[in-house]
């Protein structure tokens, strides 16, 4: 019996019997999505291509028609994993509040992302696995890690605009704001486990006014 939303087998195929574009897409989603869930649970050496195809309900091979090997599956994995996330910072409208109270609902959400119990299982899996794969620690970085410094620039430059920050160099700007907001929250977090979430406020909020210190545009 056929649930409802569940597409038939004649819709989900084109001629000759070949996935249609939708159906393909669809399955290699379902790929990266599972890919990633088992890398984070068993690492990169523990997820093996044969439990990813199985799990994914795919063929090996189809695996290895649009991937090289498994280092190239587990930075699109990776990748489609972080995309929800970084897509809620890319989402994120500035309002008309003053530049601190908007930061810090901005650092707010960033916070939020990198503190989730799967955000931090995929930087903890990054950091074990980077010095016997660096080339995978490159792309991530490249592909990934970027993605949130724009979101951050993005932000940064509207408050330069309304001239209540100077930004002068924009990605060393963002940089800056990710390890005060963000980084040494979430390094304390792996050192300690979770924070009480007052004490993590008035950080976080010390934290918005160091960085305004050096950039807040100066008034004559």
């Amino acid at each position: 019996m056929t649930e409802i939303g569940d597409l038939s087998g004649e819709s989900r195929r084109g001629r000759g019997g070949r996935p249609t574009q939708a159906e393909a897409e669809r399955r290699h989603d379902l790929l990266l999505r599972t890919a990633a869930e088992l890398f984070i649970a068993h690492g990169l050496q523990g997820a093996s291509l044969d439990a990813i195809a199985r799990a994914a309900g795919v063929a090996k091979r189809s695996i290895y028609a649009r991937y090289a090997d498994k280092g190239e599956l587990f930075v699109a994995a990776i990748e489609r994993l972080m995309e929800d996330r970084i897509g809620s910072l890319a989402a994120y409208e500035v309002g008309d509040a003053p530049v601190e109270e908007g930061l810090l609902g901005f650092a707010r959400l960033l916070l939020d992302i990198a503190l989730k119990p799967q955000t931090m299982a995929l930087v903890r899996m990054l950091i074990n696995e980077g010095p016997r794969f660096p080339q995978l620690a490159r792309l991530d970085a490249e592909r990934n890690r970027h993605k949130g410094l724009a979101a951050i620039t993005r932000v940064l430059k509207i408050y330069a605009d309304r001239g209540e920050i100077v930004v002068e160099d924009p990605d060393m700007l963002a940089e800056i704001f990710g390890v005060l907001t963000v980084r040494s929250a979430q390094h304390r977090a792996f050192i300690l486990g979770p924070e009480d979430p007052a004490q993590l406020e008035r950080r976080l909020k010390g934290s918005i006014r160091i960085f305004l210190n050096g950039c807040r545009a100066r008034r004559a």
